[in-house]
């Protein structure tokens, strides 16, 4: 973790204990305050304690690389790099962007409860 990078110790807690609860966590706050580097610490904790890089899968819905006019090209994107044997962590920065992603969401975590999302 870069030094310049101020821990959000307190949310970062908080997302600690619900890190393996069926519920899906919605980090919210004003531009720029932070969001992103949440997920990115977040991430951090979670490699460090055994989960593997494949099991993670962050998308910034900012990033022209991932461009999804519907929510069904976001759900298809994400449930063709995921099975049932293995729990993922899914974290959706942006998701705003996706219009009706709530069912593309909604969609995974029916499909699959060892889906965390965290948008």
């Amino acid at each position: 973790m870069p030094n310049s990078m101020i821990e959000r110790t307190e949310y970062l807690e908080e997302l600690k204990r619900w890190k393996d609860k069926d519920v899906i966590k919605v980090i919210t706050g004003i531009r720029r305050c932070g969001k992103s580097t949440l997920f990115d610490q977040y991430i951090s904790y979670l490699q460090e304690s055994g989960i593997q890089k494949e099991q993670i899968i962050k998308i910034n819905l900012e990033d022209p690389d991932y461009f999804f006019e519907t929510y069904k090209e976001l759900y298809d994107y994400i449930n063709q790099k995921v099975t049932t044997e293995h729990h993922y962590y899914v974290f959706l920065d942006e998701v705003q962007n996706v219009l009706e992603f709530q069912k593309a969401v909604d969609g995974l975590y029916r499909r699959c409860p060892k889906i965390k999302v965290t948008i």
